[in-house]
């Protein structure tokens, strides 16, 4: 594989925005499980309580407080996404899909404007031809 200092630059901001896209996903299942994966100055600045996600409130500054997260994680996501195109092969094809599936759960936690607690957002059928067809083309 790319061993060189960008290419690792680029696999730590796809490692990293993947894992954040699933605490961003998964705030409901992780709070039953007594866990929080959320920004703690954050929830502050937004004046997002623990009481408010036990409750599934998307009332107040929720919206805006996920749609800044949703943005910073994208930011990090496409910051990583070069290498999909500097590895070539089957490698490439799968990471620009990987990076595409991130993408669009993104995507669809922004058209929710962060409401994660009505519809957990998941990948489909059609998303994943989508995503098939765009990073064969995306050599």
């Amino acid at each position: 594989g790319e061993t060189d200092v960008r290419s690792v630059a680029y696999s730590d901001a796809i490692c990293s925005s993947l894992q954040l896209i699933n605490f961003l996903q998964d705030v409901a299942i992780d709070y039953q499980k007594n866990r929080i994966y959320l920004p703690q100055d954050d929830m502050v600045k937004y004046k997002v309580d623990e009481a408010q996600i036990a409750r599934h409130d998307i009332s107040g500054l929720w919206q805006p407080f996920m749609l800044a997260q949703i943005e910073r994680t994208r930011r990090l996501l496409q910051a990583g996404a070069p290498l999909g195109k500097v590895l070539k092969g089957r490698i490439g094809l799968e990471l620009r899909m990987i990076i595409m599936g991130g993408a669009t759960i993104l995507e669809k936690l922004h058209r929710s404007r962060g409401d994660i607690y009505s519809q957990r957002p998941v990948l489909n059928t059609a998303d994943w031809l989508n995503m098939l067809y765009r990073a064969l083309r995306a050599k």
